[in-house]
């Protein structure tokens, strides 16, 4: 894979970009990183040779987003560009394409001071993406996650005290629009006084996702990790959202309580009637019908849950012997994208840690389901319905995922990016799933690439036009 490095000019992104960069402001030194020389500079692809997969990804300990290629032939992952950004952890949401399929918009939040949120124009060429930054706006606490909804009108996101909802331009004027709305998860008189800063993502709101049940208004399910709630939202006409009902975590016999549980990540089937929910604390995948709201009946109703780590593993977790015990903190989740050939998802796949710290790897279990959305059978006690993945680390405040099919796979073959901010070889790691059809020799979900770069660059040792290197994955997405 040939590649051309085109130095720009330090203070702009393109000479056409009429955004300057601008610096990071707030304590560094409370984000855990050194300040890296902000270099920008753009590495074009020459993707002739064989088709190739691009990747985006954030990182915990550099204030740049990386784009890499992946090929499925070769199983290769390079740096295609590095993309100067404005804070560590850039979670990413992703726009639709375009209707002629050669751009989208990316948006990112970040763990910078004062907090922002940030939109980037991904364009896509026959033999070339390029990345650059199109707007950011303010928001006025620290946002751990973001998405765009259909009808693609508004922009939401979430992190600590407070959600927020944004317009969205025009597709002719891509950006982040007019502020809409603050939601707030703590008492109003409050505020002034809650944790606005990334530590406030430990016991506040950590995602929000959306159904679109037949026959009734969208609706949003925000996670609150220190409350151990769901919360959930009617969606207006006019984009903003109307809380409706709370949803506390179930009571597990034996087990933490419900307040402990910490509910961090929701996702949603595609029929619009299954919630599924990743608790922090707990370590479960737990199962949720949803009911339109009507009348009194609750929109969540419990229904199942597995364990994010092997049997094995919670027991020793739960052991009443002095003997140190291996502690993991339930991160996740992700369902297999609907194919022509699978519309419904077979899989959800979801990922814990090991403790921050400590030396205990992190997993990435798969859960088989049914047409409906339910786990099927017993899972636990057979292999055909669960595949578990010791990962090589702990995964440290990572462990992310984003899953692609593999093209004309009929047995439901996946690629899927699992990021990784456990030293010794932080990154992006791709792993490949052979569907549920057991072919034995091995197995269905391994790692088959990684993208370890060495560390970034301290600014008291930078050379003149280095480019910052990667110290740790936090987020990354497919583009294609």
């Amino acid at each position: 894979m040939s590649m051309l490095l085109i130095p720009i000019r330090h203070c702009l992104l393109y000479p056409f970009t009429p955004f300057a960069c601008e610096p990071v402001s707030g304590d560094l030194e409370s984000m855990d990183l050194e300040p890296p020389v902000q270099v920008v500079f753009e590495q074009v692809l020459n993707a002739t040779a064989s088709p190739v997969h691009h990747i985006l990804s954030g990182s915990f300990r550099s204030l740049s987003l990386f784009l890499l290629a992946f090929s499925p032939v070769k199983l290769t992952l390079d740096l295609v560009q590095t993309i100067p950004a404005f804070g560590p952890h850039q979670y990413i949401g992703l726009g639709p394409h375009t209707q002629n399929g050669d751009a989208r918009v990316a948006y990112t939040t970040s763990w910078a001071l004062p907090p922002k949120l940030h939109s980037w124009a991904i364009e896509q060429q026959s033999d070339s993406v390029h990345v650059r930054l199109l707007n950011s706006v303010d928001i006025t606490a620290t946002s751990s996650y973001i998405t765009v909804p259909p009808p693609y009108s508004h922009l939401y996101s979430a992190g600590g005290p407070s959600a927020q909802v944004h317009q969205l331009p025009p597709a002719s004027t891509p950006g982040i629009g007019p502020h809409v709305q603050e939601i707030y998860f703590v008492p109003t008189s409050e505020w002034d006084a809650a944790d606005k800063t990334r530590k406030a993502l430990r016991y506040g709101s950590h995602g929000i996702e959306f159904a679109f049940p037949a026959g009734s208004p969208a609706l949003a399910f925000i996670p609150v990790l220190g409350g151990s709630t769901i919360e959930i939202y009617s969606r207006a006409e006019d984009g903003s959202l109307i809380n409706i009902d709370s949803s506390p975590a179930p009571q597990r016999p034996g087990a933490l309580a419900a307040e402990e549980d910490g509910p961090r990540h929701v996702k949603v089937h595609p029929n619009g009637r299954v919630l599924y929910c990743v608790t922090e604390h707990s370590n479960y995948l737990d199962v949720y019908t949803i009911t339109p709201p009507a009348g009194q009946g609750p929109i969540l109703t419990y229904v199942a849950s597995r364990s994010l780590i092997p049997p094995r593993l919670r027991e020793a977790e739960q052991d009443k012997t002095d003997a140190p015990k291996p502690t993991y903190r339930g991160d996740t989740l992700a369902l297999a994208p609907s194919t022509p050939e699978k519309p419904a998802p077979e899989s959800i796949f979801v990922t814990t840690r090991g403790g921050e710290g400590e030396t205990t790897r992190g997993w990435v279990s798969v859960f088989r389901l049914d047409a409906e959305g339910m786990f099927s059978g017993d899972i636990e006690n057979n292999p055909y319905l669960v595949e578990r993945y010791e990962a090589r680390t702990t995964g440290g405040k990572a462990h992310a995922l984003d899953i692609k099919a593999k093209a004309d796979d009929p047995d439901g073959g996946l690629w899927v990016i699992l990021t990784d901010d456990s030293p010794p070889q932080p990154g992006v790691r791709v792993l490949e799933w052979d569907g549920w059809l057991w072919r034995g020799g091995g197995t269905r979900l391994r790692e088959v690439v990684a993208w370890l770069p060495v560390g970034f660059y301290p600014s008291d040792t930078a050379k003149e036009g280095e480019p910052e290197q990667m110290a740790g994955g936090s987020h990354a997405v497919w583009l294609d």
